[in-house]
Parts: structure tokens; C-alpha cells; sequence
């Protein structure tokens, strides 16, 4: 297929692990091609405008203005590009408020690549008309159907326990030890050698150093340590220890308990 005859897809999310993961999700059997990826709501309107873009994918979640005010911006502006939210909001008042300011659909992280390839495609080719009158035409009942793998929310999960610990999603060790979970539980080999491997993943997708990752980590283990984090940690692990477990033993340990649950639903649904 030519280049010319691939559709133009921009995305944009704040985790650019996250970017690069979708990128290659939507190019691998090559009809798509992503042609502008930011974390900037401004960049995505500029992005649509300059490089014609058929689809954008975006969270709700930006930088200087986040996804709704796209949405308002591109419906202004009578943007005719496809327009899907993806977030780990998956409130029915957010998804009501997607879909009135112009969203073409609205799915629940984690997504499913095969899923959203064909949501993208029925989208594009005039499907969605069909999809709407197959779940009824009040908001109420699209924002059920929608919200499509919802009920297992990797990143909520690991975040209200990272909050029962006591961490705070004010410091940046929060963010380090959610995004060093979600890369350990999609793949456990990045847990052998975090020092040389996993600090430096984390410290490129967050511009910063691998030291000030391995410090902020340590010291969002020591502040739970100091509230609740070790009766949670104990409800987690299935045992009382008295020390205050290593970065990699605590990420380890939340790792496996996670990929447990993952595996419990995917069975469920199966």
C-alpha cells in the first residue's frame, strides 16, 4: 500500500512509553500510519490542521489542555477527522461529556489492539451510524457500550493501591513505581537488572535521570513504610515481613500480585 493510501493517525497521551506501544500497534499490518504522536492538546489541533489527519487517538489527560478541550476545538474548527478517546476515566458523566462534544467513540484502558483496529476501520468507513442504532440512540446507552473493557483497569488498580499505601500521586516516585508495575506485569523480564534496565526505561520516558528514579521510588516506599503501606504490603505479598522490602522486592511483589488479577479476569472473559 502507498503512503498516500494509509490513514493518517495522530496520537497523543502523556506516557510516551505508552505512544510508542499504540504506534506500533496501529502500524503492524501497514494501512495506518502515525504521522504526529505529542502530550500537548495545543500540538494535537496543529497536528490535525498541518499533517491532515484522518484519526486522532487521545486521553483525556494532557499537557496545557486536555482531551475535551480538543474535542470543543476540533468540532470548531469542522475538523471531519475521526475522533477516539482513549483514557482510564471511565466515568458514564466522562464518557456522556466525550461523546457531546463530538468523540466518535470512547474505550477504557486497557484497550485490546485488534479491538481498537477494528473500531478504527468501522469508524473510517462510514460503520458507526449502525453501531450507534445497534445500542440505542440515548447517551446513557452508548456510554455502556463504550466503555468496552472497563471492568479490569490495570492502571486504576495499581494506583488506588499505591494511594491505600499511603503514596501520594503528588510525588513523582508514585508515577515511577505505576509505570514500572505496568511495564513488569506486559513484560517480567525487565524486573532481571532494574539498575542497568528498568531505572534508565523509566528515567527516558520521564526525562529524568535512572539515579533520581531509584531515589524517588526508595523514598515513596519509606513514606508508605510510615503509614499504611506495610499492613497493604502485607495483604498483597500474603505475609508479614519486618523490613522495609528493596525497590525491586516491592515492585516484584506488586508485579506478581497484579499479573494474578490480570490473569483471574482474562480467564473470566474467556
Amino acid at each position: 500500500m502507498n503512503e498516500s493510501e494509509k490513514l493518517k493517525v495522530v496520537l497523543a497521551d502523556r506516557d510516551g512509553f505508552y505512544l510508542q506501544k499504540l504506534k506500533r500497534c496501529l502500524e503492524r499490518k501497514g494501512d495506518m500510519t502515525v504521522v504526529g504522536m505529542t502530550d500537548s492538546g495545543p500540538a494535537v489541533l496543529e497536528m490535525v490542521r498541518k499533517l491532515n489527519a484522518d484519526v486522532v487517538l487521545l486521553d483525556i489527560l494532557l499537557g496545557d489542555r486536555d482531551g475535551f478541550w480538543v474535542l470543543e476545538s476540533l468540532k470548531k474548527l469542522g475538523s471531519d477527522c475521526i475522533c477516539i478517546l482513549i483514557s482510564a476515566m471511565d466515568s458514564d458523566k466522562l464518557v456522556r461529556r466525550a461523546i457531546g462534544l463530538g468523540a466518535d467513540y470512547y474505550m477504557a484502558k486497557p484497550i485490546q489492539g485488534e479491538l481498537l483496529l477494528e473500531r478504527i476501520h468501522q469508524l473510517v468507513e462510514g460503520d458507526n451510524r449502525e453501531m450507534q442504532e445497534s445500542i440505542g440512540s440515548t447517551k446513557e446507552e452508548a456510554s455502556i457500550y463504550v466503555m468496552e473493557s472497563s471492568y479490569h483497569n490495570l492502571e486504576a488498580d495499581i494506583s488506588a493501591t499505591l494511594s491505600r499505601m499511603g503514596i501520594s500521586a503528588s510525588i513523582k516516585g508514585y508515577h515511577f513505581i505505576r509505570r514500572a508495575i505496568m511495564m513488569a506485569v506486559d513484560n517480567e523480564e525487565v524486573l532481571i537488572g532494574i539498575t542497568k534496565g528498568l531505572y534508565p526505561d523509566i528515567g527516558k520516558l520521564f526525562k529524568t535521570s535512572a539515579s533520581k528514579v531509584e531515589r524517588a521510588i526508595r523514598h515513596a516506599i519509606e513514606s508508605a513504610w510510615k503509614k499504611n503501606g506495610q499492613q497493604v504490603y502485607f495483604e498483597v505479598v500474603g505475609y508479614l515481613t519486618p523490613d522495609k522490602p528493596t525497590n525491586g522486592q516491592f515492585i516484584a511483589a506488586l508485579t506478581e500480585y497484579f499479573r494474578i488479577r490480570q490473569n483471574e479476569v482474562s480467564k473470566k472473559i474467556s
